[in-house]
């Protein structure tokens, strides 16, 4: 009997006992490391554009440096490529290789869970420009763009005063474009200068303005052909035209001709892997440029030939290609048609300009 009250009070201290009287719990696991991401994009080793099928690959290696697999992918069609799945906390190299040949490598440190985007490199890429082109009766920049691969650009109607009166009018929308084309052709009385005296609109002397701010600031006009007035109106001393400098007009003397042309420009000329290419002037009464000045680049020479009434001028080497800077911007000009002349190398060429604008 006197047992019952031993049994009583063994049963309420059991009863009274959990898991923590008799274990102290310890600090909860730590979340497993995640595997990083890193991404980047090729550029084509010429810097023409994003390079598509590059083979991009690194290894996963073991802590004393033996290689147990090798992470790999492709660049797509606009350059970009990535590899996930990398565990973290270590070093790895990307090497990419486009054939047979090592055309990049980069070291890069992976954190736990880490998303890295490597930095771009240079490469020309058309979507990446703002585009207006100003269109004319004897030239089609816009043919070139779509050739390049330019998907949107704006063009303005040349031909209508009022139009492109409205567009040169405004600096603030002209500073909204890297580049400005003119198309030799467009309405350029009342626009780019008149011949009307002190009765001539007040709107031209403004439009001078802007494009000569627009270039200051930052922007780059290519004028082509007959548009050379814009540009020898707004900077005289730059370039010298046959004819006279003070009437419009006066310079567009070229006759028919095939030209084979010089490329002066030798970053031109490795960026194209020729030394000379042919010009086509299928038509007449173009502006030679006779010389240019000392801040000005010459990227194309050759001989040609104009003609001032009965009689026709040989020039030796003159500058059928030529730029300048002026302020921030850049400003360049070409004798020749560049859609008459749209082949693949004059592609190039109007690529390299752009690309290094």
């Amino acid at each position: 009997m006197r047992l019952f009250p031993t049994v009583l009070f063994a049963v309420t201290f059991l009863g009274g006992c959990n898991e923590s009287s008799f274990f102290v719990k310890g600090d909860p696991e730590p979340p497993a490391p995640e595997n990083g991401v890193v991404q980047g994009r090729v550029c084509d080793p010429s810097g023409r554009t994003w390079l598509s099928d590059a083979l991009v690959y690194t290894h996963l290696t073991t802590g004393d440096g033996r290689i147990v697999e090798t992470a790999t992918a492709y660049s797509d069609r606009d350059g970009y490529w990535y590899i996930d799945e990398l565990p973290p906390e270590r070093n790895y190299t990307f090497y990419v290789q486009y054939g047979d040949d090592l055309i990049e490598t980069h070291d890069v440190f992976v954190d736990d869970g880490a998303s890295i985007a490597l930095e771009e490199p240079d490469c020309f890429d058309p979507l990446q420009l703002d585009v207006a082109v100003v269109s004319g009766d004897y030239d089609n920049f816009d043919l070139v763009l779509d050739d390049m691969g330019f998907a949107n650009y704006l063009l303005v109607d040349g031909l209508n005063e009022a139009t492109l009166s409205d567009f040169l009018m405004d600096l603030e929308a002209m500073n909204a474009y890297d580049i400005i084309f003119l198309n030799g052709g467009h309405v350029e009385e009342n626009i780019i200068y008149d011949l009307e005296g002190a009765d001539a609109p007040a709107q031209v002397a403004t439009i001078q303005q802007n494009l000569y701010d627009y270039v200051q600031a930052g922007g780059t006009l290519y004028a082509s052909d007959w548009a050379y007035d814009a540009v020898e109106t707004i900077w005289p001393d730059r370039i010298e035209w046959v004819g006279d400098d003070t009437i419009p007009d006066d310079a567009q003397h070229g006759e028919y001709d095939l030209v084979t042309a010089n490329i002066r420009d030798a970053a031109m000329a490795d960026w194209l892997g020729t030394p000379t290419l042919e010009v086509e002037f299928d038509l007449p009464v173009w502006p030679p440029m006779e010389s240019v000045a000392g801040s000005v680049t010459t990227h194309l020479e050759g001989n040609i030939s104009y003609r001032i009434g009965t009689n026709t001028y040989d020039l030796a080497q003159a500058p059928i290609m030529a730029s300048f800077t002026s302020g921030e911007g850049r400003v360049v000009f070409s004798s020749f048609r560049v859609a008459k002349n749209g082949s693949q190398d004059m592609l190039l060429i109007l690529q390299y300009m752009m690309y290094n604008l």
